[in-house]
């Protein structure tokens, strides 16, 4: 076995502290935007591929398939991969991450909200009222395609 410098040794514990993890498929848009732009921007961006990037605050608890990234206040983008395509890793959470995929306009009826935020209650493992979504909801998300979280 071959031992390692010093030097050599500190320049791989850089790196590593440096590593990316990498998730889907590659990237192919240069310079990402922030959460802010595509919350502000987002209806003239629907249907369009775009990058964002932001802090990583919750991870789906059950299967990796969404994370959500957070700008500044309440401005958050959701991004959804399918299934399997992509399984953002909950150790995620509190990073820097880059999403690339498609931007959707999703709108549901007060039903379909309360089926929704039933679902993510579930996934949190807390308690749910129906009486508590008054009204359908509009919101914004990612159809992602790749992303890169930053170590």
């Amino acid at each position: 076995m071959k031992r390692m410098s010093l030097p050599a040794l500190a320049a791989a514990s850089i790196l590593l502290l440096n590593a990316e993890t990498r998730l889907g498929q590659p990237m192919t848009i240069r310079q990402p935007l922030s959460v802010d732009q595509v919350v502000t921007s987002a209806d003239s961006a629907v249907g369009t591929t775009i990058q964002v990037k932001g802090r990583v605050t919750e991870v789906c608890q059950m299967a990796g398939c969404w994370m959500q990234l957070a700008g500044t206040g309440s401005n958050a983008v959701r991004i959804k991969a399918n299934d399997g395509d992509i399984v953002f890793p909950q150790s995620a959470v509190g990073k820097t991450a880059i999403a690339e995929g498609k931007l959707q306009k999703i709108e549901l009826t007060r039903e379909q909200a309360v089926a929704r935020a039933k679902h993510e209650a579930d996934e949190r493992g807390i308690r749910f009222s129906p009486a508590s979504v008054k009204a359908g909801i509009t919101f914004y998300q990612i159809e992602g395609t790749g992303a890169l979280v930053l170590e």
